[in-house]
């Protein structure tokens, strides 16, 4: 919830920030497991090396959300 709009983190960015720099699978599954992502926007986490990687909704929603954003 503290990724602004217009802006990703990356799954490794993300672990780091809880603490874990080792738990990046962690964060992937537990940005997976969200289910309120209007709520909680998990469509701005990416992977590493820039590319989107999963999303429930499917990879077109994800890239539509962040070009909405300005970001793609």
């Amino acid at each position: 919830m503290k990724i602004p709009p217009g802006e990703t983190r990356t799954y490794t960015q993300i672990a780091a920030a809880v603490g874990k720099p080792r738990a990046v699978r962690a964060a992937g599954s537990a940005n997976g497991a969200n289910r309120v992502a209007v709520l909680i926007p998990c469509h701005r986490v990416i992977r590493t090396d820039g590319s989107m990687g999963g999303y429930a909704y499917g990879l077109p929603i994800k890239e539509e959300l962040l070009k909405r954003e300005s970001v793609a």
